[in-house]
């Protein structure tokens, strides 16, 4: 019998555990699907089915049937992939009983996780782009290609701090005065023409503990949601919500000088909500996020009744992350079937 083969590529690490039904003439195999889903594994199953020669014959949305060529008086097997709870099920079966190839249906096998496996170590996209894990190699605060914006943002928004406090403001509780004049969200000053203010305001705050929750709470949900998104979606997200949560302040506090990132920051929580609500992430994967993310907004939403927190702000980035994330959704969807 041959060894076998993990699904490394999959879920480094993990072996395969469920027993092989072997008897004469059938070769029998359950396999983990690991990170993938049951589209991107049928579609990889495919390729690796086309890349050992074989012949499909049948195909639906769980199931694959393909026939192996036959030698000298074997017509060959059937070899069956079904998708299933998470798991596949390879079954290879001889179809001509008279005419058995010993260890043929093993071998079968054999070639098909060899073909299989190949084609997900030579994928230029990572399997686990679609269910996305905070994984930069250099740190989380260091820029790279596929992690740009949320480091840049985040020092952006250290950098600004650090000026408003050398020019004189306090860097635990600045005037709303010095606020205004830096940049921060007014009514009337808006409505006189200073729209500006909507897209600077969400780069000062009110002091050093609202910068550092913030800056928190914008590497957590950047970790994850900008590989998924790419930088130009991730930044043009979070601008708009930044904007929206702004406006809806705006309509609440005619009085009140709003700054602070919480609006763009909830809206890159409503994106990533909205995004977990759909199928595009792995299950598993998707219940443990869901219920972080879910905890994140309701807490702080209940902590905003409490104090002297811009919840308007908060509630106008999340509504609108949300449209965003669905109106993203197509694309990713398609972006995903295109990387298999």
């Amino acid at each position: 019998m041959p060894e076998d083969i993990p699904l490394s590529p999959i879920v480094p690490g993990e072996q395969e555990t469920q027993p092989i039904i072997l008897r004469p003439g059938l070769f029998i195999k359950e396999l983990s699907t690991g990170y993938l889903t049951p589209t991107q594994y049928l579609s990889t199953a495919i390729q690796a089915i086309k890349n050992t020669g074989w012949q499909i014959v049948s195909l639906s949305d769980n199931t694959m049937i393909c026939h192996t060529r036959g030698i000298g008086n074997s017509l060959g097997e059937s070899v069956t992939i079904t998708l299933a709870n998470g798991a596949a099920i390879f079954t290879s079966r001889s179809m001509n009983e008279y005419y058995l190839l010993n260890n043929q249906n093993e071998e079968n096998y054999v070639r098909y996780m060899t073909a299989f496996t190949g084609i997900l170590t030579g994928r230029k996209t990572p399997v686990n782009k679609f269910n996305p894990q905070p994984q930069e190699p250099y740190g989380a605060l260091v820029p790279s290609k596929t992690y740009l914006v949320t480091p840049l943002l985040i020092y952006t928004n250290a950098a600004i701090f650090i000026c408003m406090v050398l020019a004189g403001l306090s860097p635990f509780s600045p005037a709303a005065a010095s606020l205004f004049t830096w940049g921060g969200n007014f009514r009337p000053a808006v409505l006189q023409g200073d729209w500006w203010r909507l897209i600077t305001h969400m780069f000062l705050h009110g002091g050093i503990m609202h910068l550092l929750m913030n800056m928190f709470s914008l590497l957590y949900i950047g970790m994850y949601l900008e590989p998924l998104l790419g930088k130009f979606r991730f930044t043009t997200a979070y601008i708009i919500t930044g904007i929206c949560g702004g406006l809806l302040s705006l309509v609440f506090h005619a009085n009140s000088v709003g700054v602070g990132a919480s609006g763009a920051i909830f809206g890159m929580y409503g994106v990533f909500l909205a995004i977990l609500t759909t199928g595009h992430i792995q299950k598993t994967m998707r219940k443990t996020m869901l219920r972080s993310i879910l905890f994140f907004v309701v807490y702080n939403l209940g902590m905003g009744m409490q104090g002297n927190i811009d919840n308007a702000a908060h509630i106008g980035g999340l509504l609108s992350g949300l449209i965003i994330g669905y109106v993203y959704y197509p694309y990713l969807k398609r972006m995903k079937k295109e990387s298999l």
